[in-house]
This record gives C-alpha cells, sequence and structure tokens, in this order.
C-alpha cells in the first residue's frame, strides 16, 4: 500500500505538474510562432490579468457569477435533500415519482436554457433556475439512496430506547447520510457552476460567461484565457472545501 502524500509534497507536485503539462508547452507554442489570436503568450496574459482586476471587472464578474450559482445551489440543497429523505422513507410514494425522476434527471440543465429565456428573459430568475435545476436531481438521488441505506438495526436500538422521530433524524439518520450528501454536494455544485456559465454565455449581460462570450466576439484569447482560469480556480477552491468538509464530517 502506497503511503500517503504530505500536504507540502502535494503542493510541491501540484506545481510540478503546471510547469509540465502546461507552462512548458505553453512556451514551446511560442516559442513556434504561434500567433497571438490563437493562444496568446503568458506575458499578455499575465498583463490582461492585471488590467481586469485593476479595472475591478474580473472581481465583479466573478462576484456576479458567485451569487447566482451560491443562491441557485442552495436552492437545489435545500430542496432535493428533504424530499430525498421524506422519499426514501417512503417505498410507495418513490415508486409513484420513480418515472418522473428519472425521467427528468436525463434532461440536462443545457436543454432548458430556451425555455428559460423565453419563461423569464435575461432576468435573474431564468439564471438561477437552470443552476437549480442542474443541482437539484444530483441531489435528490443520493439523498434517497442514503436514506434508504441507513443501517435498521440503528433505528431499531432508537427506537427502543424511546426515541421520538425528530430525535432519531438528528441522532440516527442525519449523521448515517451526511457523509454520502457531503460527496453529492461536491459533485452538485461543479455541475451548478458548469451550468451557470453555459447559462451566461446565451442569457446575460453580466457574470464570467458574459465577459468570455463577450471576449469571444472581439477575438480577445487573452480575456478567455483569463477567465477560464478564474473558472478552474473557483471551481477547484469549492471541491477543496468540500472535501475539507467531507474529512471533517468523516471524523464526528
Amino acid at each position: 500500500m502506497s503511503r500517503p502524500v504530505s500536504g507540502k509534497a502535494s503542493f510541491v507536485l501540484a506545481i510540478t505538474g503546471i510547469l509540465l503539462f502546461i507552462v512548458l508547452p505553453w512556451l514551446v507554442a511560442e516559442n513556434l510562432g504561434v500567433r497571438e489570436v490563437i493562444l496568446p503568450s503568458l506575458k499578455s496574459v499575465f498583463k490582461t490579468a492585471y488590467e481586469l482586476v485593476a479595472s475591478n471587472e474580473l472581481p465583479k464578474a466573478t462576484l456576479v457569477s458567485l451569487a447566482r450559482v451560491n443562491l441557485g445551489f442552495v436552492l437545489a440543497v435545500v430542496t432535493a435533500v428533504p424530499l430525498g429523505i421524506f422519499l426514501g422513507r417512503h417505498k410507495v410514494l418513490f415508486t409513484a415519482a420513480e418515472p418522473i425522476i428519472e425521467s427528468f434527471r436525463f434532461v440536462v440543465a443545457f436543454a432548458w436554457i430556451p425555455l428559460a429565456i423565453l419563461w423569464f428573459g435575461t432576468s435573474e430568475s431564468g439564471k438561477i433556475f437552470i443552476i437549480w435545476y442542474a443541482g437539484f436531481f444530483v441531489m435528490l438521488l443520493p439523498a434517497i439512496s442514503a436514506v434508504r441505506g441507513v443501517n435498521p438495526d440503528l433505528i431499531k436500538a432508537a427506537r427502543t430506547l424511546g426515541a421520538t422521530d425528530i430525535v432519531l433524524f438528528r441522532k440516527v439518520v442525519l449523521p448515517a447520510i451526511m457523509p454520502e450528501l457531503i460527496v453529492a454536494m461536491r459533485v452538485a455544485f461543479g455541475i451548478c457552476w458548469v451550468s451557470i456559465l453555459a447559462a451566461e454565455l446565451v442569457a446575460s449581460r453580466s457574470g464570467l460567461g458574459y465577459m468570455l462570450a463577450d471576449a469571444r466576439e472581439l477575438l480577445r484569447t487573452d480575456v478567455i484565457v483569463v477567465g477560464m482560469v478564474a473558472i478552474g480556480v473557483i471551481g477547484a477552491t469549492y471541491n477543496w472545501l468540500f472535501g475539507l468538509l467531507a474529512r471533517r464530517t468523516a471524523h464526528l
């Protein structure tokens, strides 16, 4: 069995990977004479990043997108988890709802964008709807599965000790399902993040997605690269936070 890698070693390996697989090939492409409109130079990307931050364009676009995705994600969690727990504990209702759930979960959020534009125009409601839909089914099914997977012996033991439904949920069911819910939240946020950027590309006048769409029209590949880096860094940061939460939850 391989030994776990320390935090410092992980950081060094990550930096090495970036240098070898991103920076080095990029520099080689520059020296081969690839045009700026195809692949901007590292120098121009850093310069553009500084200008976008100094002008507050990048921070503003980032905050707008984060506000949208956080709201839509929270709505997905607070609607999907309770419903999933309820359906997981009532098999008859789940059997009745399963065909609807299975049908809708295969319709990707991107397919709803044209209807969202027709229903909500370019208002915030349409974007929040897209994010909510993207995360809802990703959270719903794991919540159902997690509740069904709770050890029945634990429930019987709690009942024997006189636990009420509320106490049973707080002391037995919730701790048992929390690790699986955290994993589902981790996946759901990634899908929500991708979905809001797609929605902003076609139905927005603000946010990172709009900034990328505008840069595409102007052939500003340097702005596109800066936006892509921002998107990746934000996604990786949230993924790290959810991973930290999962590890903390596992020790409860």
